[in-house]
């Protein structure tokens, strides 16, 4: 079983759907965490629905609504309400009931090289920075365009790209890490087009 599942399962069976519900602002009562109740489900239509259009089922941790046609659990929730996603609503309700975090079960193996190597890359790329990034394109696409061994039109969209990314940088438009991972996927792409691998 994966881990979001393992996840999912948990707060299923530990964190009363009834009372995430409840604290939400549905009209249910929280004492009624055993049995199935109905209330107005406002995640449809302009969300100002006045009839009780869902269901709960408490035993299943879940609620169905018939005017939307769905069936959402207590993680479900939590994302359409707040904007999160999955591995975020799951820390927030491990949080506020109280529920450690669940224990890593994945695969003992070693990592391979490539995965290694991708890791060195990431590692390396994350310390660099971006007018160090700026600085090896200007030197490869300056050496592609002296020998000649790119097409003109090739090296102006290099360059176009480039200084794109360097004016929104510079203007404080986008961040440091926006820049440098836009002028990283500029590198990779003369790289690749020069037959270079991006590790290399």
């Amino acid at each position: 079983m994966g881990r979001a599942r393992a996840a999912a399962d948990r707060i299923r069976a530990e964190v009363p759907i009834v009372d995430v519900l409840y604290q939400y602002g549905y009209r249910v009562h929280p004492d009624g965490e055993d049995r199935e109740q109905q209330f107005a489900c406002d995640l449809h239509g302009n969300g100002l629905d006045s009839k009780p259009s869902a269901r709960v089922y408490p035993e299943g941790g879940s609620f169905h609504c018939f005017a939307c046609g769905r069936s959402r659990d207590a993680i479900t929730l939590v994302r359409e309400k707040e904007g999160v996603e999955f591995w975020q609503a799951v820390k927030m309700l491990e949080g506020r009931y109280g529920l450690p975090p669940l224990p890593w079960t994945g695969p003992e193996k070693e990592a391979t090289p490539q995965v290694e190597a991708g890791v060195k890359q990431a590692l390396q790329r994350k310390q660099q920075t971006v007018d160090q990034v700026f600085a090896r394109i200007d030197r490869l696409i300056d050496s592609c365009c002296r020998e000649r061994a790119v097409i003109p039109d090739q090296c102006a969209a290099w360059w176009e790209a480039r200084d794109k990314v360097s004016f929104l940088y510079g203007k404080d438009i986008v961040s440091e890490a926006a820049a440098r991972d836009a002028a990283h996927r500029i590198l990779d792409a003369v790289l690749s087009y020069m037959g270079v691998s991006p590790t290399s």
